[in-house]
């Protein structure tokens, strides 16, 4: 999809193509094929590629209308999509399906029947496409801009074409008048579309009459017509049988228009059918007679003459027992908000709109398909109406205005698989009477009727044509009239419905039908493809908290960010654009990436920085992760707002290992500070002291009750008595393991950073920075408004931490008195190690059947200590150097504290760049001595600058202890790794023995995890096995920490087989 210009009308301008070419490629196939077309943007705007009337069975990911089925293309960006073809047979097409800009992208679907046999008519002697459509002066994207500006109509094109050119009688276009070379005697088949924006046309060829053998590619009964009615959207293929006299004679098109004092183009285009014979050809065409602009007789005689072929090869099976719905389709207006009313050019200073059932459809913030598959919630509503919600005589001449108004909505309807469903769309008289196209996506439907007036569902139906309705996947609803449809909602999936009038499906003259999955797995809909467009983009936005408001860096605005929903073994690609003015990465945190580091994140390990205005498609492999996790930046202090949940669902076909809850909620903990968060790295950084504690903890971005002008927007989460909810807990802190309860309330834990745990009941959860939970709520204590509160565990003596509270209410949906305070809890005290370390020690791995353990027996051992530790000052004035002593703060892994490198370690291992990292980390201790004693010398305290790495041989089973010491400052460490899940298979206090603390380790069912607590003045002992090749960094996620030094890398070896070495880099690879 590029730019390419064209000359119409005596102007050039560029114009939105495929290929560069306009009217675009033809795409053929046979029936039952399928067919992939890789989509490339390479233009400056948003893009989405629709197949019109092919039904994609299962699989709506491909069918492209914009913010429905898919969120759109960006510009640089790919979308592989897949096109399968089943039922249909004749002549379709394919168009943009974003904005206005299908106006010149579009292009003919030529669907042959199935490999070894016919048409059901004598084979044509050649076949010829014939596309109307429009052409505007200006830039198609201004007239859709100026029409919102205003609120009015739009400007109307300039010209109507066939083939892309407006023929002889516009300016400037004589010499590009499409001209079709015909040999007399033989049959032409004409392969029919209006790609029209906003016109109804009637066409015609002088002299010459059309059979029409097939209309939305299903074959009808053979019909000779003079002249042929095509609605925008609607195909037609017609036989022409050159038998005239040789000469020249002119195809015709205009549109027909029935509203009265609605603006359209009136002009006419042209084309021309000249005979390959001896003949004057100077003389000029003939010309054909069109019927008139406002012909609805002639529009709906033709269009009621269509009848299906209901022969023994091509059966009709229109559905006879059907559950009715009634919609009425408007035009409507929106009150002006605008003081001047500049921007109010509808009638009676309005903004015009439409409407469904008084219904103007907005378009949401992201895909309905992918909120409805992923149970996103939030995203729509399902309370589209079965009836019109007001019922008044629809066709009436006179209106009053309060009917004009219509209400904003992103409401669908919700069909069980298989529903033989009627719908009947009524026109109404309401600001403008005029016919509506109504197309429907991935359906085919019978129109059994249609008539002009009120809809009599009582008489009107006995005039249905059951026999052979015509098949379509269009259908216009005469003006001030209706017309009846029917199909089988056998076809699962998020179908739009809209008004091919592209003015009107602008103004919301749209709603969504939801077809749910059947029982069999054939029923059901299709995985999403892995490149399905998902767009991020990193920017600032302005958030209010603690009574100031700040600019936060977000992804898409959202603070916390969007979710990330997958099934287990899916991937994902996402898209980041980096839209602030510092660098970004972003990390999935406890995704293990198989053999692909690439897309990990951690800036100057795994990757440069994404630079601003740069992008960076992110491939995100899920393997055996099922459950919550996160993802969050991984550049200096920027993940304290860019970050959210990402919810992996068990595989397509499976369930949870316990009873499926009826909501899932994410419980998303955070830090929170009045200032700038670069500001308080900036300020660390430059004195060497203790970061400035943040202001606030919140819950789901809300601080809650208990912090200054925070009570409005706490987080309240309604439950229903009886009912089980499913808590996706998320610590994201940048310094706090946080505990959490809700009062009255226990929780029963089952997953643990995206592993599932022997269920464990509890009054409270405890979380380490980066570490997740899955949690069970049962709602059934006496109906009531309760806290869910969160705090800090902070064992450090002299250690500053932010000792508030974050409040959330549960509350459940009956009546009582809200008007008491919600009921609190009683969370354990701040530095209760205890009840800390009773918690996570109570966490055990599933190790049923499905899930079993497997923990590495024979290991090689490793152990490394974890320190706080000081840099001696090198200012001569002292003012860099806040730590103890007059020193600058650090911390290290067996003393060695991470210095991040220029270019990113990955690539340099990958590329077999040298001086970029060392190969030196310790396997022991350099320095052994008693860890964890109440008094140190002072030298022990100093570590060793360094760029360190640990190099494993693939398949090694590692075991690897972490010993924290009280070396300046002893303290609980939340220590991740990337790339991998390990268990833990021990923890205790003091100094590990290396003799008799493995006797006492868990080897039967230890908690799966990707980050854990070394205790303060304790250890921790890990196993896993390095089979992921590639570069991972292992760090504390307490982000003081990290920044100070405490990290290491892992450098895993490649195997000897393909499959066990690191996949290619990406193209996109960000450079430093």
């Amino acid at each position: 999809v590029k730019e390419a210009s064209y000359t119409r009308l005596c102007k050039t301008k560029k114009i939105l193509t495929v290929n560069g070419k306009f009217p675009g490629p033809t795409l053929y196939a046979h029936k039952g094929d399928t067919i992939i077309v890789n989509v490339r943007n390479k233009a400056n705007q948003n893009i989405t590629i629709h197949w019109h009337g092919v039904k994609l069975p299962r699989y709506p990911w491909s069918d492209g209308p914009e913010y429905v089925t898919q969120c759109p293309i960006q510009p640089g960006h790919t979308f592989r999509q897949k096109v399968i073809f089943s039922s249909e047979e004749g002549t379709l097409w394919w168009h943009a399906h974003s904005d206005w800009s299908r106006a010149t992208v579009h292009g003919a679907i030529v669907v042959y029947p199935k490999i070894g046999t016919g048409y059901p008519f004598p084979k044509p002697d050649a076949e010829v496409p014939i596309i109307l459509g429009e052409w505007w002066k200006k830039d198609v994207d201004e007239v859709l801009q100026l029409m919102l500006a205003t609120g009015g109509d739009p400007n109307i094109s300039d010209a109507f074409t066939i083939n892309g050119q407006p023929g002889d009688f516009y300016p400037c276009s004589r010499a590009g008048t499409f001209k079709l070379n015909v040999d007399h005697g033989k049959t032409y088949l004409f392969r029919m579309v209006n790609a029209d924006m906003n016109e109804i046309m009637f066409y015609k060829i002088a002299k010459h009459k059309l059979t029409v053998v097939g209309a939305d590619a299903s074959y009808t009964k053979p019909l000779k017509s003079k002249y042929v009615v095509l609605s925008p959207g609607q195909t037609l293929d017609c036989l022409l049988h050159a038998n005239r006299r040789p000469g020249r004679y002119y195809m015709a098109a205009r549109a027909y228009s029935s509203g009265i004092g609605v603006p359209f183009d009136n002009t006419t285009t042209t084309a021309i059918l000249q005979y390959n014979l001896n003949y004057d050809p100077s003389s000029s065409p003939i010309h054909p007679s069109l019927p008139y602009y406002n012909d609805t007789s002639s529009a709906f005689r033709f269009l009621g003459q269509l009848k299906s072929l209901n022969s023994d090869d091509y059966p009709d099976s229109v559905p006879l027992n059907v559950t009715r719905m009634v919609t009425t389709i408007s035009v409507n207006a929106f009150p002006c908000v605008s003081p001047t009313n500049a921007s109010c050019e509808g009638p009676n200073v309005t903004r015009l709109a439409a409407s469904m059932n008084n219904i103007s459809f907005a378009n949401p913030d992201i895909a309905i398909l992918q909120a409805y598959y992923k149970h996103i919630k939030g995203v729509f509503g399902t309370n589209f109406p079965s009836y019109p919600p007001l019922v008044f005589n629809f066709t009436a001449d006179y209106m009053p205005l309060d009917l004009e108004v219509s209400r904003l909505g992103t409401e669908v309807k919700v069909l069980k698989y298989n529903t033989s469903l009627e719908v009947v769309m009524q026109g109404t008289n309401l600001l403008a009477g005029i016919d509506h196209p109504m197309h429907l996506h991935g359906n085919s439907f019978y129109v059994v009727g249609y008539g002009f007036g009120n809809f009599d569902v009582k008489k009107d139906p006995l005039a249905y044509n059951l026999k052979d309705p015509p098949l379509r996947n269009t259908a216009a609803v005469p003006k001030n009239g209706w017309i009846a449809i029917r199909f089988k909602a056998n076809n699962p999936g998020v179908w739009f419905m809209h008004c091919h009038l592209e003015r009107h499906l602008t103004w919301g003259m749209d709603t969504v039908f939801i077809v749910k999955n059947g029982e069999c797995p054939d029923e059901s809909i299709l995985p999403p493809p892995p490149d399905m467009p998902q767009w991020w983009e990193v920017k600032e936005a302005s958030y209010t908290r603690l009574c100031k408001t700040k600019k936060i860096l977000t992804v898409n605005g959202k603070f916390p960010g969007p979710t990330l929903y997958a099934y287990k073994g899916d991937t994902i690609i996402v898209n980041v654009h980096n839209r602030a003015n510092q660098n970004i990465t972003i990390h999935w945190h406890g995704v293990k990436l198989p053999r692909y580091p690439w897309s990990d994140g951690p800036e100057y390990v795994t990757q440069c920085p994404i630079q601003p205005g740069q992008s960076f498609r992110q491939k995100v492999i899920f393997s055996q992760e099922e459950g919550t996790l996160w993802w969050h930046a991984h550049s200096d202090w920027s993940r304290a707002t860019v970050h959210g949940a990402i919810v992996v669902y068990p595989k397509n076909g499976t369930g949870y290992p316990f009873p499926k809850p009826d909501a899932e909620v994410p419980i998303i903990l955070g830090e929170w500070w009045k200032k700038d968060v670069d500001e308080v790295l900036q300020l660390m950084l430059a004195t060497g002291g203790d970061p400035n504690i943040s202001d606030a903890f919140t819950i789901n971005g809300q601080p809650g009750d208990f912090y200054p002008c925070s009570k409005a927007g706490t987080f309240k989460l309604n439950v229903d008595h009886g009912k089980t909810y499913l808590l996706r807990m998320v610590n994201a802190d940048m310094n706090e393991i946080m505990f959490y309860k809700i009062a009255k309330h226990k929780l029963t834990v089952v997953g643990a950073d995206a592993s599932y745990t022997k269920p464990l009941k509890s009054k409270y959860v405890v979380l380490s920075p980066g570490q997740t939970l899955d949690c069970l709520l049962h709602a059934k204590k006496r109906p009531d408004r309760y806290y869910m509160a969160a705090r800090a565990y902070s064992s450090g003596i002299g250690v500053p931490f932010d000792n508030t509270t974050t409040m959330a209410i549960l509350q459940y949906n009956l009546n009582y008195d809200q008007s008491l305070p919600p009921i609190r809890p009683s969370l354990p005290y701040y530095n209760d190690t205890s009840s800390a370390f009773r918690f996570l020690g109570q966490l055990k791995s599933l190790n049923s059947d499905d899930y079993p353990d497997s923990v590495p027996l024979n290991v090689t051992r490793m152990m490394t200590t974890v320190s706080v530790n000081t840099f001696p000052c090198l200012s001569p004035t002292n003012a860099s150097c806040e730590g103890p002593n007059v020193t600058r703060l650090a911390a290290s892994m067996n003393n060695i504290s991470f210095a991040n490198p220029d270019i990113a370690i990955l690539q340099a291992y990958y590329n077999h760049i040298k001086g970029v990292f060392g190969t030196n980390f310790p396997s022991y201790p350099p320095l052994v001595f008693n860890f964890t004693a109440d008094y140190m010398p002072l030298e022990l305290e100093v570590p060793r600058l360094g760029t360190e790495v640990k190099v494993l041989k693939y398949n090694t089973s590692m075991e690897v202890v972490m010993q924290g010491t009280n070396l300046l400052a002893a303290i609980d460490h939340p220590m991740h790794l990337h790339g991998h899940r390990f268990y833990v298979v021990g923890y205790g206090f003091g100094n590990f023995d290396e003799k008799k603390d493995p006797l006492a380790y868990n080897l039967e069912d230890p908690p799966l995890r990707n980050t854990a607590a070394i205790p303060r003045n304790g250890w921790i002992a890990i196993r896993f096995k390095a089979n992921n090749p590639g570069v991972w960094f292992m760090h504390c996620h307490s982000e003081r920490h990290l920044t100070w030094g405490m990290d290491t890398v892992f450098i895993i070896e490649n195997g000897e087989r393909p499959d066990e070495r690191i996949l290619p880099p990406p193209p996109d690879m960000p450079q430093c």
